[in-house]
């Protein structure tokens, strides 16, 4: 893994921790935030599982994935918060942010690196 792949697994992890709130009861159930890290692949995921209204959630909230070209993927973002904008506060360039989870024909459209 390169210096910059490794601070940007660090931003990274920084922000699913930041974002990881741990054990919840909401309204209809229990729910737990489980950091799921597969370094050796470059794969950074927030799930949410537990139980709600007799019904087993499973969820993934945030995926990232650092591709060997060096870029984060925002694989998946079902969160509110704007997770790219955060990972530009730490210092990565949108140049080197994806939003893998819009097709590639509408990329172009964003402020944000296509591939």
């Amino acid at each position: 893994m390169t210096k910059k792949m490794k601070i940007y697994e660090k931003y990274i992890l920084e922000l699913l921790n930041e974002h990881k709130t741990g054990y919840q009861e909401y309204v209809w159930g229990n729910m737990e935030d489980v950091m799921l890290i597969d370094k050796a692949n470059r794969h950074y995921q927030l799930l949410t599982v537990g139980w709600q209204q007799g019904r087993r959630i499973h969820d993934i909230s945030i995926h990232f994935r650092i591709s060997e070209d060096e870029k984060i993927w925002v694989e998946i973002n079902n969160t509110e918060v704007q997770v790219a904008r955060e990972l530009e506060k730490k210092g990565v360039p949108r140049t080197d942010i994806v939003l893998g989870f819009h097709p590639e024909n509408v990329r172009h459209l964003t402020d944000y690196a296509v591939a």
